[in-house]
């Protein structure tokens, strides 16, 4: 989960860099026989379902909430919804029925149908045949199995960790720490897909060589100066030489 600015959030069509594949030939280690994904801003578009609901929240009681302070709160430095509540001078008793109003408003949306984000269906057939593909998610287990009732990808993962598998959140390396311990992988064998600093941060404390795919949730300078900016996913498997 992210230059040019729009309401001071990056605008990716202007700051996007690609690598190629000569870049990969010189700097891989080894084989790429893994591909760990995000979920939320990565697989599907419930990073803005989340943050749309966050912010009606908010509007119900007087507080504007911009995408750009969203994005560098709490997709960048991990502040939680009472944390950024009480920046605004929220009482604990408004924060707690912003969280509630919240939580209902997003989970109505999730049950409307939650939207698979571009690229993910194209690409994922493709990268199955080549890679061990898994998940690596921030979110609780009931959380993933919430949004993805009725997305079908997780039939393509061989892996899933969620939060219920580590005890430091992301940017902690915890998670892909994990995933590679349930892998039995080294770290310059997996590549990671993030959309947010915090888990782009993850993977690169890991040793993970991370993919950033923006949104307009994602704020890039906050992300790690050495992953990789990729302006649409579904163009990883290009990016990858055959025989990586």
């Amino acid at each position: 989960m992210i230059a040019s600015t729009i309401d001071g959030v990056t605008d990716v069509s202007k700051t996007i860099s690609c690598f190629n594949s000569a870049g990969w030939r010189q700097r891989r280690e080894g084989m790429i026989r893994a591909i760990l994904f995000d979920s939320d801003g990565v697989l599907l578009d419930t990073e803005r379902m989340f943050f749309e609901a966050t912010q009606a929240a908010f509007s119900a009681l007087g507080v504007c909430l911009s995408r750009n302070q969203w994005a560098k709160w709490y997709l960048g430095e991990g502040r939680r919804s009472r944390e950024i509540a009480a920046l605004f001078g929220l009482s604990l008793a408004s924060v707690e029925r912003v969280i509630q109003n919240r939580n209902e408003m997003f989970w109505r949306r999730v049950a409307s149908g939650v939207p698979i984000l571009p690229g993910v269906r194209d690409i994922l057939p493709c990268l199955s045949r080549r890679f061990r593909l898994a998940i690596v998610t921030g979110a609780s287990r009931p959380h993933f199995d919430r949004v993805h009732a009725h997305t079908g990808l997780p039939w393509y993962f061989e892996l899933v960790v969620t939060s219920d598998d580590y005890e430091e959140p992301k940017p902690s390396p915890q998670a892909y720490l994990t995933a590679l311990n349930k892998l039995s992988l080294k770290p310059f064998e997996c590549l990671a897909v993030e959309d947010s600093p915090r888990g782009a941060a993850a993977a690169t404390s890991a040793g993970i060589r991370c993919v950033l795919v923006p949104t307009l949730l994602t704020e890039i300078a906050l992300c790690p100066g050495d992953c990789e900016i990729l302006a649409e996913l579904k163009n990883l498997s290009n990016l990858i030489p055959e025989g990586v």
